[in-house]
């Protein structure tokens, strides 16, 4: 984050038409708040909705998952995780099964299979989809890949070709030279720039969401990074939706201005009068993920009775730190009760401590 929080980021001129990105929905709890961030996407966006609809673990056992009750198959498309690094099922047996699990989606006309495939299984991922082909001729197919299967220029073309198009994952958790990372720009770059090669049809899987590990270490993309990638991408895919309270994902708005080339966070303050001489402080997150900032509070004591906070923040002197609220929602942090009737946004000023 910046020092300063009313910064403005001025991207270069994009490429392409402003971009209307498709979702994924990948909470395999659909509880109250997801469903109303489903209808939410499908009253204030233009595109579709890829939803998990279940997963085959390596040993080939079938977890299927409950799709939210206000999924709109005509805006949607399921999405079938399947492991296979010791899958000893056959393609084609694989294939019967999706087919089984599918028929209550028919009505997609679309499925994407999401296959944890090293380069190894390229081929079985080809067949895999050759055989869906046959069994659903009239069905749009997808297939999720990663930077590494581009490199195999002449296998990754056969299975390019048996899809409809296919996803590039340009995200994932790794850990190189003991650091933890989720989007490596070069590479991502590298990977695009083989794909537009390659002439294929296909889309960019964008991370626009973190990870916090043990420790609470977070874990997060660059997200200016992520923005300049996408003035460079024809279609883009989003994962994932945010939820009311989901802090580890962005909100709606900041997603797509990300998915035009543009990042411009902000947090904003305002305090709200609740008497005479009492007053809360609210923080406004507008594209920054759920973390820890400390904030220095510039004031003159001599209008300052008391102050304390709200919603474990926690305040040490002069500085305030807070966790800050899911993107694009608000919270009260700090209550302040003063001598006298004041404005406190001209009393106390407040900077980021880096």
């Amino acid at each position: 984050m910046s020092k300063l929080f009313y910064i403005a980021l001025f991207m270069p001129m994009m490429m392409f038409a402003a971009v209307k990105s498709d979702f994924y929905l990948w909470q395999r709890n659909q509880n109250k708040p997801v469903q109303n961030a489903v209808q939410n996407f499908y009253k204030n966006s233009s595109g579709h909705l890829y939803f998990l609809a279940g997963e085959f673990e390596n040993d080939g056992k079938i977890i299927p998952v409950k799709p939210a009750p206000v999924i709109d198959l005509q805006r949607s498309v399921p999405v079938f995780r399947i492991h296979i690094r010791h899958m000893k099922k056959t393609a084609a047996l694989l294939a019967d099964e999706i087919y089984r699990l599918y028929e209550p989606y028919s009505a997609a006309k679309a499925l994407q299979i999401d296959l944890d495939a090293p380069e190894s299984k390229i081929d079985y991922y080809t067949n895999l989809m050759l055989e869906l082909r046959k069994k659903l001729p009239d069905t749009k197919l997808s297939a999720t890949v990663l930077p590494c299967h581009l490199k195999h220029t002449k296998k990754f073309t056969q299975l390019a070709k048996a899809c409809d198009f296919y996803v590039l994952q340009v995200h994932g958790l790794a850990k190189e030279s003991g650091n933890w990372s989720i989007y490596d720009h070069k590479t991502a770059q590298k990977a695009l720039a083989k794909a537009e090669k390659i002439g294929l049809p296909f889309k960019a899987a964008l991370p626009l969401y973190c990870n916090i590990l043990s420790q609470n270490l977070l874990v997060k993309p660059d997200l200016y990074k992520v923005a300049e990638l996408a003035s460079k991408c024809r279609e883009i895919i989003v994962f994932r939706l945010g939820y009311p309270g989901d802090g580890q994902s962005l909100d709606m708005k900041t997603a797509e201005n990300i998915c035009n080339g543009k990042y411009a966070p902000e947090i904003k303050f305002k305090w709200h009068r609740q008497n005479k001489n009492l007053r809360y402080l609210s923080i406004e997150n507008c594209g920054f993920f759920s973390e820890k900032v400390t904030l220095q509070l510039e004031y003159d004591k001599e209008f300052v009775a008391d102050m304390d906070t709200f919603n474990y923040a926690f305040l040490n002197g002069s500085r305030l730190s807070v966790i800050l609220p899911p993107s694009g929602t608000c919270k009260n942090f700090l209550w302040v009760r003063t001598k006298n009737k004041q404005n406190l946004a001209n009393i106390i000023k407040i900077k980021e401590v880096k």
